[in-house]
């Protein structure tokens, strides 16, 4: 009978992964991670995968009116000490905003730290990664610190580092 409890907890869990990971596709965002919505935990996580192309920083740059050729013109980007285009910095920070909006209903951001350490350079990918450090239960709702990591898939090195809250407010 123990077993019986345990496998069927764990068919559970797996069954709620699952319902997770379906909730939260799409053709561009593809969530994975231990994440739930009804029960945070210390070390649960969400990640994502992403290629920021030419286009897309180029919209970006529309968009947030930061048009410094270092992220839009391959021919002055080739002089800088970078040697092509650069993503901006807070374009690649955007998606930890994209793991909570997508993972955590509701969530409200308190705050976030930012940590560039390398290059992100157009036409390239990264994964980006939010981690529970720890849970407070406030009267409005659970205010969660986590945090919050981007590693680049071509070298494998940190490009960004930091801390978020969100509060998660009470339904």
């Amino acid at each position: 009978k123990m077993l019986e409890k345990g496998i069927t907890k764990s068919l559970r869990n797996i069954n709620r992964i699952d319902k997770c990971l379906k909730r939260y596709n799409s053709n561009n965002f593809i969530i994975k991670g231990t994440i739930n919505q009804e029960k945070f935990n210390i070390g649960d996580y969400n990640e994502i995968n992403y290629i920021f192309t030419q286009e897309k920083t180029s919209t970006f740059s529309e968009l947030c009116g930061d048009n410094n050729p270092i992220h839009i013109d391959p021919v002055y980007a080739k002089d800088t000490i970078f040697g092509k285009p650069i993503v901006h910095g807070i374009f690649v920070s955007s998606l930890f905003s994209t793991l909570f909006g997508r993972s955590i209903n509701g969530s409200i951001y308190i705050s976030q730290s930012l940590d560039f350490k390398r290059p992100v350079y157009v036409n390239s990918s990264v994964i980006a990664r939010i981690e529970i450090k720890s849970i407070e239960h406030k009267r409005r709702g659970d205010l969660l610190t986590c945090s919050t990591i981007c590693i680049s898939n071509e070298t494998n090195e940190i490009v960004i580092t930091g801390e978020a809250k969100v509060l998660v407010p009470k339904k």
